[in-house]
């Protein structure tokens, strides 16, 4: 192995933006689809990738959305020239299990509905020859493949598309466990150097690796900052290198996510057969138990959401323009981290975190129940490999998730399995932490490198105080623990709105959104004033779907989100996290706008604003400034409403304005 000294850039994580040197075919049109294992002709529709099957049935509370199998067939043909070529097929995500079959052969099979998979197929294809790709997937119920169960729709289908890959006899190897086949880790990173480990793997059938030879170039932009190679090829295939970069310059969260682009070029007798490309970042954090997270030396407290990948009209089925629409969202609200609930999403998702400096907290779908089952084990195990090995070299991922509430009132104990995970976690990725979600007192809550809680004092349960009280106590229990809040939240339905502030029945249907906005401002001042934690994530972005929830105005809906489920109307609170964490964008908003007919004349004005003191007018009457307080509220309390229409505006001195119209009854009516 051969270590070379640059004396230029460095400090690694990665996007992955991954490019190959071979040809990669999309294969997501020309589906014909049909549920069950056959089907009559007129059952046949054709479909385009991606697509789930239950976007009709499994947004809506319905319980019994369709769990079972479907088809997806195409022909696929490949040209005679590519005779001697190998063929891989990568389907990004199938839920839940797929069986993949050329010609009504059967090739292999997947159980798990969140990561890619690859196929090779050069056994099966005969180049010149037309045949029949079928992927016969179910979403069914299943004991042995995580997730058992969970609080959100588990839509079926192939609902992130399907590629063909073609390359040369000796290539990179695309089938280790779908990841891009080559992997950057970092170490003793700092503002004055890192080390950088670059290890290739390689693949070959017919022929040898015996005259190969693998390099990194290290790119800054478009001047190539370092050239290395390497032909010592080991007994497994695997081609390493090390480097040394002085002076790197680092990724530093959304102020400045810094990336170079690594390219792994592959020869064989000097000619150029395979290659990647990848975003990095280079980057050094670690979590301290007493004074919270930092970031390249510094304390940056991770400010952030939880995210399903589902929404209106689509579920499942994301276009790349969803996933921006999601990150715009979360930036405009001030996030710097995001954690991927409650299993791995999307690859586009962890590129565009990496590009724009988003802290993303990943993990498997161990959630809720655990059963003593060795081929449930296996599967987790499995999941783990695959979301570990699949986005190894992004730099927006800081450490690995492995459970989520896992259960402990089955007789089966997920103990043991927790602490295995975490064992495998470090055995595949050193470079990162390991890290859980709990809501439970027990011992797994210290196997991983950190720990985060699901707390939700004030929706339920009545007393809002708790959360601070209860944060203090764990704490002290376990000062040890590297300690942050993972979910926090309450429902709101933006067209229940409400002028007396009630804590609402969180099961019941009745969840106006004057209650979720004071949850949040309440919440809010207890968790910023512990800089111990070293995380809190509001449970959620976005509302979603959940089949088995009969709550709020929507059956089947989760409505703990900031903005509503389509993306289309923000709710107040998602304006009092932007009034708290964008420092950018000087604005004002005010709250409760939605509560248009008051039955009481005397009201109190809430304002969220970053940006100072405002001024407030009524009908064109200056009613005052008001300055915020420790959370950026700014209130004007006892304000007496003109019979019938009035006009509300709060000014700052930026100039920004923000209005809404409320009509005040003559004769006050109760709620």
């Amino acid at each position: 192995m051969n270590r070379f000294i640059i004396l230029f850039l460095f400090s690694l994580g990665i996007l992955s933006t991954c490019v190959f040197a071979v040809e990669v075919i999309p294969l997501n049109e020309g589906w014909n689809f049909h549920r069950g294992f056959q089907a009559p002709a007129s059952e046949i529709v054709k479909v385009t990738l991606p697509h789930t099957w239950n976007a009709g049935d499994g947004m809506f509370g319905n319980a019994d959305y369709y769990r079972g199998l479907c088809n997806y067939s195409r022909k696929l043909s490949v040209p005679a020239h590519y005779r001697g070529k190998r063929f891989f097929l990568k389907v990004m995500a199938a839920q839940t299990v797929a069986d993949i079959f050329i010609d009504h052969y059967f090739v292999m099979q997947h159980k798990g509905g969140y990561t890619a998979f690859v196929a090779e197929l050069t056994d099966f294809l005969v180049p010149g020859k037309e045949s029949v790709l079928e992927i016969r997937v179910s979403n069914a119920q299943t004991m042995d493949i995580a997730p058992i169960c969970g609080d959100f729709n588990m839509f079926g289908g192939l609902y992130r598309g399907v590629e063909l890959l073609v390359t040369e006899d000796v290539c990179i190897e695309p089938a280790y466990y779908a990841s891009s086949g080559v992997f950057f880790t970092q170490s003793d990173v700092s503002e004055k150097k890192a080390h950088l480990k670059i290890e290739a793997l390689l693949s070959a059938r017919e022929t040898t690796v015996t005259g190969c030879e693998v390099e990194f170039r290290l790119y800054d932009k478009e001047k190539l900052l370092c050239r290395v190679a390497s032909a010592e090829v080991g007994e497994d295939k695997k081609v390493m290198m090390d480097i040394v970069l002085e002076r790197p310059h680092l990724w530093d969260g959304v102020k400045n996510p810094y990336l170079y682009k690594g390219v792994v070029i592959l020869r064989k007798d000097g000619k150029e057969i395979d290659r990647r490309e990848e975003e990095i970042g280079f980057r050094y954090f670690h979590a301290d138990a007493e004074k919270g997270f930092f970031l390249n030396g510094k304390p940056y407290r991770l400010n952030g959401v939880n995210r399903h990948q589902d929404r209106a009209e689509r579920a499942s089925a994301f276009y790349p323009q969803d996933h921006d629409e999601d990150l715009d969202l979360m930036q405009e609200m001030g996030c710097n981290a995001v954690r991927l609930c409650h299993y791995p999403q999307a690859k586009y998702m962890h590129q565009q975190m990496d590009k724009r400096g988003l802290v993303a907290w990943v993990e498997i779908p161990f959630v809720n129940v655990y059963v003593n089952n060795p081929a449930y084990d296996e599967n987790l195990r499995l999941q783990l490999k695959e979301l570990i090995l699949q986005n190894y070299n992004h730099p927006c991922i800081l450490f690995w998730g492995l459970f989520n509430e896992i259960n402990s009132g089955w007789l089966d104990r997920p103990s043991r399995m927790a602490a295995e995970l975490h064992a495998l976690a470090r055995q595949l990725d050193s470079s990162r932490p390991t890290m859980g979600a709990s809501n439970q007192d027990d011992d797994f809550n210290g196997f991983t490198d950190l720990i985060a809680f699901n707390k939700y004092f004030g929706w339920y349960g009545d007393n809002m105080d708790d959360m601070g009280r209860w944060i203090d106590r764990e704490h002290a229990a376990h000062p040890e623990r590297k300690m942050g809040i993972s979910e926090y939240g309450a429902g709101a339905c933006v067209f229940q709105q409400a002028d007396s502030l009630r804590h609402p029945e969180p099961w019941g249907q009745w969840h106006p959104e004057n209650w979720q906005t004071y949850y949040h401002v309440e919440n809010w001042k207890q968790l910023q004033e512990r800089e111990f934690l070293w995380c809190n994530f509001i449970w959620c972005m976005f509302d979603f779907s959940a089949a088995g929830r009969r709550e709020g105005s929507i059956m089947g809906r989760n409505d703990k989100g900031l903005v509503t489920y389509d993306r289309k109307i923000k709710k107040d609170a998602f304006y009092f996290y932007k009034a708290n964490w964008n420092q950018e964008d000087k604005f004002v908003y005010i709250a409760g706008k939605r509560l248009v007919n008051r039955t009481r004349k005397t009201v109190d004005v809430q304002v969220f604003s970053n940006s100072g003191a405002a001024k407030l007018y009524i009908n064109g009457k200056a009613y005052g400034t008001a300055k915020p307080d420790s959370v950026n509220v700014l209130e004007w309390k006892g304000i007496v409403l003109d019979t019938g229409e009035n006009r509300i505006e709060v000014r700052n001195k930026y100039g920004a304005v923000s209005y809404t119209h409320l009509r005040a009854h003559e004769t006050p009516e109760h709620l």
